[in-house]
């Protein structure tokens, strides 16, 4: 039987070595104690957040990954509302099928508000730590 891990199999394998991703995104980081020091602290503070947007948090994180690339929406100068809202909603329906909130399930109505700020959040991070790579500027 093969084993097929894909692009990066130390990622898959052994997911405790690599804790920031993939080996090369790794080595990035222990090039750069700032930019691992922002990480940690980030990482800190999220600990900290309400249980709700604990729970929220991965997918949001979810969906920007899936926003990383060149040309994506996530690093247009001025991102629009609209296609914000619309990954906001994804974030919620994401949210819904893989969590279970039990009968205090709460309304999209109710989250929007701090979907919208945790992936406006989330955005802003990626793009600073993104910005030479896919802006054309490095």
């Amino acid at each position: 039987m093969e084993w097929n891990y894909g692009m990066y199999p130390q990622q898959r394998a052994f997911p405790w070595l690599y804790p920031y991703g993939s080996q090369m995104n790794y080595w990035n980081l222990w090039n750069s104690p700032e930019r691992m020091e922002d990480e940690m602290d980030t990482e800190r503070l999220r600990e900290l957040y309400p249980l709700t947007a604990r729970r929220l948090q991965p997918y949001v994180e979810e969906v920007c990954t899936r926003l990383e690339y060149p040309g994506s929406m996530m690093y247009d100068e001025y991102p629009d509302q609209l296609s914000l809202l619309r990954k906001a909603k994804e974030v919620w329906e994401s949210a819904l099928s893989g969590e279970d909130f039990g009968e205090k399930e709460p309304v999209w109505e109710q989250l929007q508000d701090l979907i919208g700020v945790l992936l406006l959040q989330e955005m802003m991070r990626r793009r600073k730590r993104n910005r030479g790579r896919f802006w054309g500027m490095g």
